[in-house]
């Protein structure tokens, strides 16, 4: 067998691996030479250089940690199998490779056996490709290195190519930091969201079955109108797109909308605080075909006071809403890609229909003329703008703009952007961002709105009526019977998992490590410890739990990654004192679900 098809077939082994497909004039690579003194003289993207691979010794991993070691660059093999010896058998190494003609010539060149372990994963692309590929691997329990992560550069890269290094790194924290707020809601506010969504529970008999939204409006035209400032600009031309694109507005720019004779189809919602009701929905009188779109943690007057339809998704992915649908019985398609935003679920829900294409418009992500103009005008923030209420306090970074310019914004704008792309990116959807401002949000087309009113709905000969087909559709098959034993069920499962944490905590406090402790009695220590990750699992494993307590978990196992891992006094107390923290505060979440359960079961 060619060394290249032994190459492939090791390469094809791991699902993590993202190898790109590049074209012919991409892959250039002449080698001329090898000299033991001087390195090999290669000549690549018309320069020709003599390349000696040296192992930089200042950043070699610490075999004693869990690390996530990200290097840049695939042609310096030698390089790379020292750092897999050196690296701990725990630690990942990920291999950046942006140059295909690196990629290549390797390929066909050098031994990769060593991409056997699954603990070495290879990314060659285009950077433009990295955020979707990082998304994808922080995805998996590799979200618990990211405290972790280490950066080495091989020779080529450190040298002559130090602006891929820069992007690399740029891109890394940009997705960690996205992929953190996702994960790192704090304990109170995560049981704040499960006491909303019990209280609005029986509201669920009031909403039309997601199930079957699915498709409904299949490639159809869906506009999903944001209240970013470059929305002045174009904001009357949406007239036009009225019964011929289904249309789809947050809460900001609701009332607004309907003020300029634009009514929308729906309104999406998603924040939980009182704010938002006040702001949107208080005194507020949307037309009857108006339909209201809002996960249950909303403000529970917003469904008291609304008189339209209302659907009520399932949160895609969420730990809360998967134990939601399963002690419901909601075994149906009834979720929904929610995200962070009352844009986001604008966007899910545009998905959901099976629009196409997904047309954006206001969705700036970035501040307009000043960082005072952060929405478009005559909406509620004229006269309470955004930074006075607290609302935007995200540290202000720059990022590439609509039209390639630098333009200001936040972290979480940024967030709310990556999200955008990567659920553009993933799920293959044709989305055009006809916004014409703001930040730049890649894998999407841009078009004016004029342009994508004239070459996708102009040929429209029909009317779309959007209320009459929600109105065809059936509620819920929700049980309210069903709803009180399945709570009844769960608050005895959840008071039979407080007690196994209570006599851990008991273990663990009365474990004593001394610093004159044998070797014996620091591994009796170990056996006691070891007996969390039993909890650990339970966590792991029941969605609620997962969900109300993933900051803490990911925590926790962030801080465990940082003890060197070999037996001593000191490690042990450590792992203790993390682990009485762990188990101290699962069991306040406990007592709190136990607490809102029986207050509901009481309340029904």
């Amino acid at each position: 067998m060619k060394l290249i098809e032994e190459n492939i077939n090791i390469l094809s082994i791991n699902n993590l691996h993202w190898i790109g497909e590049p074209q012919n004039n991409e892959i250039f690579l002449n080698l001329y030479e090898k000299d033991s003194v001087k390195g090999d003289l290669i000549e690549l993207n018309n320069q020709i250089i003599y390349l000696k691979n040296n192992f930089d010794d200042t950043h070699v991993p610490n075999a004693l940690k869990k690390e996530l070691i990200f290097a840049i660059g695939l042609y310096s093999v030698s390089e790379l199998k020292r750092l897999i010896q050196t690296m701990s058998k725990e630690s990942f190494l990920i291999i950046i490779e942006p140059s295909f003609s690196f990629f290549n010539y390797v390929l066909n060149e050098e031994d990769l056996s060593f991409f056997r372990s699954s603990n070495v994963i290879l990314f060659a692309d285009d950077l433009s490709n990295l955020p979707m590929f990082l998304e994808k691997l922080f995805s998996t329990s590799l979200i618990f290195y990211l405290k972790n992560i280490k950066f080495y550069f091989t020779t080529y890269y450190r040298n002559f190519d130090v602006d891929s290094c820069t992007s690399v790194i740029k891109q890394i924290k940009e997705v960690a930091q996205y992929k953190t707020t996702l994960y790192g809601n704090s304990v109170d506010d995560s049981l704040i969201g499960f006491r909303q969504n019990m209280l609005n529970i029986k509201k669920l008999a009031r909403s039309k079955d997601v199930s079957q939204l699915r498709d409904l409006f299949k490639d159809m035209p869906a506009i999903v109108v944001a209240a970013g400032p470059s929305l002045n600009k174009n904001i009357k031309e949406l007239k036009k797109f009225i019964g011929k694109a289904v249309i789809v507005a947050v809460d900001t720019i609701a009332e607004r909308l309907c003020q300029e004779g634009i009514v929308p189809d729906f309104i999406c919602s998603i924040e939980r605080g009182e704010l938002t009701y006040s702001y949107f929905y208080k005194d507020k009188s949307y037309p009857s075909e108006v339909t209201l779109v809002a996960p249950l943690l909303v403000y529970p007057k917003i469904f008291e006071e609304f008189q339209g339809e209302v659907i009520i998704p399932i949160r895609d992915n969420v730990g809360e809403y998967n134990w939601l649908k399963q002690i419901l019985n909601l075994t149906q398609d009834n979720s929904i890609s929610l995200g962070l935003s009352c844009a986001h679920v604008a966007f899910g829900l545009a998905d959901h229909l099976g629009a196409s294409p997904i047309v954006l418009v206001g969705q700036d992500l970035a501040f307009g003329n000043s960082s005072a103009e952060t929405h478009a005008s005559n909406t509620v923030y004229d006269q309470n703008p955004i930074n006075s209420g607290g609302v935007n306090t995200s540290k202000k970074v720059y990022t590439k703009g609509y039209k390639g310019e630098e333009v200001e914004t936040t972290e979480i704008w940024n967030a709310f952007r990556n999200w955008f792309e990567t659920e553009t990116y993933n799920k293959q959807l044709f989305v055009i961002d006809a916004t014409e401002g703001g930040a730049l949000i890649n894998h999407t087309v841009q078009m004016s709105l004029n342009a994508v009113h004239e070459k996708y709905c102009v040929n429209s000969s029909n009317l779309l009526n959007v209320q009459r087909e929600i109105k065809k559709l059936d509620h819920y098959p929700v049980d309210v019977k069903q709803i009180h034993m399945s709570l009844k069920i769960e608050l005895e499962n959840f008071k039979d998992k407080e007690k196994k944490f209570r006599k851990q905590l008991v273990n663990l406090q009365e474990l004593i490590i001394h610093k004159r402790s044998s070797q014996s009695q620091l591994l009796k220590s170990l056996k006691v410890l070891e007996k969390t990750d039993v909890l650990f699992g339970e966590v792991s494993s029941n969605w609620l739990l997962r969900h109300n307590l993933q900051a803490v978990l990911i925590t926790s196992v962030w801080r465990l990654f940082e003890i060197e891992q070999f037996l001593s006094t000191d490690n042990l107390s450590k792992n203790r004192e993390i682990q009485i923290e762990f188990v101290k505060t699962s069991l306040l979440v406990l007592s709190e679900i136990i607490a809102v359960l029986e207050n509901q079961l009481e309340i029904e």
